[in-house]
């Protein structure tokens, strides 16, 4: 999710327990570029391993390029995006715009497989539009060309994320390849996850958009998983910590003003739902001062004490 999962937010994550992340998108032709920019998204710690390295571009030289930059960094995954449906990657002919032209992919992940020693798995939408769904044969093509795992998000890129995801689709693609498929859409609760690997066969669970503001669901997930028990929820005091642990995270690793720039939208998620809300976030939103800012989420942590 790029301009989320950045490496304060995958740490966050991590010390919930997740067992697989990856980068935010990162540009094929920033990086052929050597554009300084592009290059600090590529940027992890080892606390943050197993982690995939997920990229995007139209163009197989400059792919097969990208990922030789990338594969010294030794991620355990070198991730193509196939399937993110925002215009800015998909007017530049990118991200799920490729599943318009499958020749295209499979010359892409061809030359990349290609490339590089480090596993090399994929993501995909369903298709372009619900009169081009073509996740079963993009699979065939991916696994054929010599990728190792395939994540399915079933909804078309002119879906966007409206609607419903068709789980339906996940399975079909389970069916058709031998490789393993990670199911992704519409999986917001530990509930969800046991329903998806229930209901498509898949073999592990992809979470993205529950995870704004609960780094903590995966641990949830997990444990629901292994044991079938529920656990309660984070408090409003412990939720509020929790966005204080990540807010000092951002700073370290983005520094005082990019940090409190990008700290605002968690803030948000982070808050959701709660008693005042409204009036706290409308107000945090103004502050330009870091430790201001910690201070009054500390006192807001400490309303809720009983």
């Amino acid at each position: 999710m790029a301009g989320i999962t950045d490496q304060s937010f995958r740490c966050m994550v991590k010390g919930f327990g997740v067992s697989l992340m990856f980068s935010e998108l990162v540009s094929a032709e920033g990086l052929v570029r050597n554009s300084a920019k592009t290059k600090t998204l590529l940027v992890f710690s080892e606390k943050e391993r197993p982690i995939g390295i997920q990229v995007f571009g139209c163009r197989p030289d400059a792919m097969s390029e990208a990922v030789k930059i990338v594969a010294p960094l030794s991620p355990e995954l070198i991730d193509l995006n196939f399937g993110c449906p925002s215009k800015k990657v998909v007017n530049g002919g990118s991200g799920a715009a490729v599943l318009k032209d499958l020749k295209l992919m499979k010359t892409i992940v061809r030359s990349v497989v290609n490339a590089v020693d480090t596993p090399v798995s994929c993501k995909i939408r369903s298709g372009w539009d619900e009169s081009s769904v073509v996740a079963p044969e993009a699979a065939r093509i991916i696994e054929g060309e010599g990728a190792c795992m395939i994540t399915v998000h079933p909804r078309t890129r002119m879906q966007g994320f409206s609607g419903s995801a068709d789980w339906h689709l996940i399975r079909q693609v389970k069916a058709t390849v031998s490789i393993p498929v990670i199911g992704n859409g519409d999986v917001s609760s530990p509930r969800d996850a046991k329903r998806m690997l229930d209901t498509t066969g898949c073999d592990a669970v992809m979470v993205g958009r529950a995870v704004m503001g609960r780094p903590w669901i995966c641990s949830k997930i997990d444990h629901f998983l292994r044991t079938g028990e529920l656990l309660p929820d984070l408090s409003f005091e412990d939720r509020v910590r929790v966005c204080i642990q990540h807010y000092h995270l951002a700073l370290e690793k983005l520094g005082a003003s990019r940090g409190l720039r990008e700290m605002r939208k968690h803030i948000g998620w982070y808050l959701k739902g709660m008693p005042g809300v409204s009036r706290m976030r409308s107000h945090l939103m103004t502050v330009d001062d870091p430790q201001e800012v910690i201070h009054q989420l500390m006192d807001f942590a400490g309303s809720f004490i009983e």
